[in-house]
């Protein structure tokens, strides 16, 4: 196995790793402010409290795309097959519009960027599996009877 197609490897590895912290860091979001009393003061807090949290999940989301954008130029240096260049080219699209679908002011367009997740996720662990580099791979296992 080359470098490359094991760099690709790792980078799957830690896409799955910040897919993994997105929703850890949006549910913290929600569960801070969920946990509120009912009273002005401690929802104004709670929001502010949640904002850390909110704010980890844009950062992440951020180094998420740098990942995939690497796992794109990667499946060029690497040689990876073609279907794995198209369908990482999708992943990074994906990504792009979950971009847009966080910052769009309209909530029932917006909620997309949740089901858009779930795609990306489905997705980036799909590739990272199919292309794995490391140790035995499904297809080449044997068994003697």
């Amino acid at each position: 196995m080359s470098a490359l197609r094991k760099a690709y490897s790792v980078a799957g590895a830690i896409l799955m790793l910040q897919f993994f912290l997105q929703l850890y860091f949006i549910a913290a979001t929600i569960f801070t402010i969920v946990s509120a009393n009912d009273n002005a003061k401690d929802v104004y807090s709670a929001f502010k409290n949640a904002d850390s949290f909110a704010g980890l999940h844009a950062i992440n989301g951020d180094l998420t795309a740098l990942t995939i954008l690497i796992m794109l130029i990667l499946t060029f240096a690497a040689r990876l097959s073609r279907q794995t260049k198209i369908m990482t080219g999708v992943l990074f699209a994906l990504i792009l519009v979950q971009a847009v679908l966080a910052h769009t002011g309209i909530a029932v367009i917006s909620a997309l960027h949740g089901i858009n997740a779930l795609v990306l996720i489905g997705l980036g662990g799909f590739l990272t599996g199919r292309n794995w580099a490391f140790g035995r791979r499904a297809g080449t296992v044997t068994t003697t009877p």
